[in-house]
């Protein structure tokens, strides 16, 4: 029965590991009623300077001290971690907004599927409008991170959420980030050195908001701003929805030396 029991917690479990600039932070938790309950953390600071900006410099030092965080984890839980979610953070960061939208010739139940064809038609819309905007500007490609939904209208009507509700016309407003694939590419780089799967990837600012303010609180006009060690990372959000992120990297590291 103590079998089934851990075999069970480990299927549920979810691994996040929070790259930062001074340290490396672990959480396994589980999701309850909508909330992660924390289960197990662990954090080990970086000897020297391994990232500069929000972006990886030595792969292999992050890599170090990313392994010996999972390990500690896994001391405790009691069995291995095989995938990850991380947040990517950056020097350059880049948003670009799209729309889609979907007409059907009769009244139609709003499902989860055909939420993520719209969703996915609005974010093929920013990645071309983006591609063609910066192609000339830069010599290296850039990644989708991350998206926000601004607005969700059903038959010319704003909603909040349009799942199970029932309409015929249905459009969507997103906004997407993109960041520098190196950027990109030196975070799964580090993973892929400790046996760890990346499962999901974010943006740090998104992550910050969906933690600290409530979707309720979003009604409001409001900004976060996350002031870490390289970056400092910003959200706002009005009307229920996020409607803009950036970072500065100006941080605390320059407060310091200042």
């Amino acid at each position: 029965m103590a079998a089934k029991n851990k075999s069970r917690i480990e299927d549920r479990t979810i691994f996040a590991l929070d790259i930062g600039t001074r340290s490396i932070i672990g959480i396994v938790g589980i999701v309850e009623d909508e909330r992660l309950k924390v289960i197990a953390l662990e954090r080990e600071e970086h000897t020297r300077r391994a990232m500069i900006d929000g972006q990886i410099e030595d792969i292999e030092q992050v890599a170090r001290l990313a392994s010996a965080v999972k390990k500690r984890l896994e001391s405790k839980l009691g069995f291995p971690l095989t995938k990850v979610c991380i947040a990517a953070a950056g020097r350059a960061l880049l948003t670009q907004k799209g729309t889609y939208e979907l007409e059907f010739p009769e009244t139609v139940r709003i499902t989860p599927e055909i939420i993520s064809r719209l969703e996915s038609g609005a974010i093929s819309q920013a990645e071309e409008a983006f591609s063609a905007e910066e192609e000339s500007c830069f010599e290296r490609p850039f990644f989708l991170v991350g998206y926000s939904v601004l607005t969700y209208s059903l038959d010319n009507y704003n909603f909040s959420t349009i799942l199970d509700h029932k309409g015929r016309h249905l459009k969507a407003d997103i906004i997407a980030t993109f960041l520098p694939s190196q950027v990109v590419e030196s975070l799964y780089a580090a993973m892929n050195k400790i046996d760890l799967e990346v499962v999901s990837l974010t943006l740090e600012p998104i992550a910050a908001i969906n933690a600290s303010i409530p979707r309720d609180l979003r009604l409001l006009n409001l900004a976060m701003v996350d002031i870490g060690a390289g970056t400092s990372d910003i959200a706002v959000c009005r009307d229920g929805g996020i409607t803009g992120y950036t970072m500065a990297i100006l941080a605390g590291d320059e407060l310091t030396e200042a």
